[in-house]
């Protein structure tokens, strides 16, 4: 695997842009990055009813490339990136043996031999490791964490704004696929991803041509009402879209059948590592399940709260906040599959005091579709 290069400090190339626009800071996956520029509320409902565009160099790009990239990531993923054509991408966890969550992640085909993976930026680490012990030869390993940035435009706004920016007709890229283009005149893949629930589009680009694209997608988004939007709105858009967090609702010992994610694995595949610990449960059932929860009566769920189902402890809260589109407190949280069915009553102990909330189907939002 290639050396990183070594980054100045635990900023993105953006920083200064940032600054400029006083914002609020905080720590994301090592990282010092906008949490807002105005308020949570306010960026949420940009990227609901128009634009909003992020900095998200804080995920890690990995290329993974040469004659056995296939095969590599066929065994370290459990879905089929055999399946995947180039310019296609897939959303797949990474388990361990006991079908628990390394990591999920999103994988672009790039080309025959190329692939690139974006990972979830507190996991870097721990998953080039897990990436470099597994590998083998005709398998090259990059990491471009501190080459390389994510800047994302979403919300119903976001192809006007990207098409604008472009070298090339972007309306029939598909959701989940990627393209190689020049944003501004500038070498990108660019993605028709993302984590808010809203169509909008990703470009991943070299750290040294992000300034000047940041700058025009910005005047672009503020010229259609749009704003800047900093990673506690990409928070509060991703839970309405029931979207789990890798570090809140996910961990190493969650698979993927009890978040929702069954679909990810693929045993049609003879052999990638937790097959047979996940196959075992897809067999026997699950324990718990993730669930979302909407509050009726007042109060805001936190992570580590207690749920409890006919005055019994039945499981914990994963994610909560207050909803700024369903103008309500929602949740996510593990509980017993008893006591996950839409339509049950639960509590939420908040401070000690049981608080009424109602199990029900994910997501909480739903887009109505492409602009």
């Amino acid at each position: 695997m290639s050396a990183p290069i070594a980054p100045p400090s635990n900023h993105s190339i953006l920083h200064p842009a940032h600054q400029a626009l006083r914002p609020k800071f905080g720590e994301f996956g090592g990282w010092e990055m906008p949490i807002y520029y105005t308020s949570i509320m306010k960026e949420h409902q940009a990227v609901r009813t128009t634009c909003g565009i992020f900095d998200v160099s804080h995920l890690a790009q990995v290329r993974v490339s040469g004659p056995e990239a296939l095969n590599f990531l066929q065994q370290l993923m459990t879905q089929d990136i055999a399946r995947l054509k180039s310019g296609q991408a897939t959303y797949t966890p990474m388990c361990n043996e006991q079908g628990g969550i390394v990591d999920e992640m999103i994988i672009y085909r790039l080309g025959e031999q190329e692939f690139l993976p974006v990972v979830n930026a507190g996991n870097v680490e721990k998953d080039l490791r897990w990436m470099q012990e597994r590998g083998k030869g005709g398998v090259q390993i990059q990491d471009c964490r501190f080459t390389r940035g994510i800047i994302a435009v979403q919300g119903p706004l976001s192809l006007s704004i990207a098409e604008k920016m472009a070298d090339r007709p972007l309306r029939d890229i598909q959701y989940y696929h990627c393209v190689p283009g020049r944003i501004l005149g500038r070498p990108a893949v660019i993605a028709r991803t993302g984590y808010t629930g809203e169509d909008g589009f990703e470009w991943m680009m070299d750290n040294t041509d992000l300034p000047p694209v940041w700058d025009k997608a910005l005047e672009l988004t503020k010229q259609v009402g749009g704003l800047p939007a900093g990673l506690g709105a990409r928070d509060t858009l991703r839970l309405e879209a029931g979207m789990p967090l890798y570090g809140n609702d996910i961990d190493d010992n969650t698979s993927p059948f009890e978040i929702g994610i069954g679909r990810t694995v693929q045993f049609s595949k003879l052999e990638f590592i937790g097959r047979t610990a996940l196959w075992r449960q897809s067999q026997e059932g699950l324990r718990r399940r993730l669930i979302g929860f909407s509050m009726e009566e007042a109060g805001v769920p936190r992570h580590g709260y207690a749920l409890a189902w006919k005055d019994k402890p039945v499981g914990v809260v994963t994610s909560g906040t207050y909803s700024p589109t369903l103008k309500r407190n929602i949740g996510l949280g593990f509980v017993t599959p008893e006591a996950g069915q839409p339509g049950t009553t639960l509590s939420v102990v908040i401070h000690q005091r049981p608080t009424r909330a109602t199990v029900v189907k994910l997501p909480f939002y739903k887009h109505h579709g492409k602009s």
